[in-house]
């Protein structure tokens, strides 16, 4: 058995692809910053009868996060996924944002996915084959002014994750992208159960660096979401 750790794993789209890898008999690490869902989540995923633990940790805290990292590769020597879905959704326009608000968004969406590649890549530099999937948005392609910080940062990051793509794939390291293209929980097509089957797609196919979930849509998921 091999051991995931999802970073923003704890609820929601995170919670479900936690489910999704754990039975297909993956040990699961679920990393958030609120502890009570942390050990929520964790209990509910051994419930199913899932080999899972968890810590609280804040990706936005760097020391903290190298902490983190430091005690999970110690103790889990199987660890070889890591899931970055932790995101900053603040909603704006393109002039309403200060910024120090756009810094903090571009902290959380770019900058820290960055750092916990890194350490992640550093620290499990052994392990032979392994993967870091990120969760990507359909404003990274389709920007809105209705969330244009947003659109910014998932755009840098959607450029990040192919060049890393592309610089890890001689080394045995796949790193892919799933661009989520609507607004979780707005449609029957995009509850949080039935968006994490995509990342299980791409981490066993591994043919692609990015997916899209829904695969065809018009338009901006913000501006379809108000009709």
């Amino acid at each position: 058995m091999t051991t995931t750790m999802i970073l923003g794993g704890a609820s929601g789209v995170g919670f479900e692809v936690a489910r999704q890898f754990g039975a297909h008999d993956q040990g699961i690490i679920v990393v958030a910053r609120d502890a009570a869902k942390v050990k929520a989540a964790v209990q509910a995923l051994q419930q199913d009868g899932v080999t899972a633990s968890g810590y609280a940790c804040d990706v936005d805290d760097y020391l903290a996060v190298q902490d983190l990292f430091q005690k999970v590769t110690r103790k889990t020597p199987d660890l070889t996924t890591l899931i970055y879905n932790v995101g900053n959704k603040h909603l704006d326009n393109a002039l309403s944002s200060d910024l120090a608000t756009i810094q903090a968004s571009f902290k959380t969406n770019v900058l820290s996915g960055i750092y916990a590649a890194r350490l992640f890549l550093t620290q499990t530099a052994t392990r032979g084959p392994r993967a870091i999937l990120f969760t990507g948005g359909g404003a990274s392609v389709r920007p809105s002014n209705k969330a244009s910080i947003l659109s910014l940062t998932k755009a840098a990051q959607r450029s990040y994750v192919a060049t890393l793509h592309e610089e890890l794939a001689p080394k045995d390291v796949f790193v892919g992208l799933v661009t989520i293209q609507g607004i979780i929980d707005s449609s029957p097509e995009m509850q949080a159960a039935k968006v994490a089957t995509a990342y299980w797609t791409l981490y066993q196919q591994r043919d692609q660096g990015e997916i899209f979930y829904p695969e065809h849509v018009g338009g901006s998921e913000f501006d379809r979401s108000n009709g």
